[in-house]
């Protein structure tokens, strides 16, 4: 069942290159009719996989698990990530390496996550009850929302995005 909830994950991420497909990367940072950015929104994507993967929803430990400029806490809800501006490193960022970045993340937290050899039934540490299973099917749905607004922040931005 982990793998099957696995490969579904990796229907999102097939997404999400096609979301990031052509984004020009002077609109990657820019945050249209108060929505948070593309790179926003990735790095929010990759932070919380790497917590929820990778750091076995250990916020304090995520850093140390993956580290990446994209596992930042300023990414971690809309709320904190809109009053904070992203840093000169994320700026210089390109849509393409934003995209790397979350691959990287992604790939990193799930290798880290099968290592462990969970069960579908077994509890996440950190997350007050839920179980691997419980945790993947959200994080499916968190994935696949967010590229969502991928695609809505570009189209706001008035960029043409693949037909999805």
């Amino acid at each position: 069942m982990i793998e099957a909830y696995l490969g579904i994950l990796e229907l999102d991420y097939f997404e999400i290159k096609e979301a990031f497909g052509g984004l020009a990367d002077e609109n990657v940072w820019k945050r249209p009719a108060g929505l948070l950015s593309v790179g926003e929104v990735a790095a929010h994507v990759a932070y919380w996989e790497a917590t929820r993967l990778a750091a076995e929803g250990d916020e304090e430990r995520v850093q140390q698990q993956v580290e990446s400029p994209l596992v930042d806490r300023r990414f971690r809800y809309y709320s904190g990530t809109v009053d904070t501006a992203p840093s000169e490193q994320h700026l210089a960022m390109t849509g393409e390496q934003v995209l790397g970045e979350l691959l990287r993340v992604h790939e990193a937290s799930v290798a880290h996550f099968r290592a462990l050899n969970p069960t579908v039934d077994s509890p996440v540490p950190g997350l007050g009850g839920w179980t691997n299973g419980e945790s993947l099917k959200y994080l499916v749905f968190h994935v696949a929302y967010h590229t969502g607004q991928i695609y809505s922040a570009r189209h706001l931005l008035g960029e043409t995005t693949p037909d999805n």
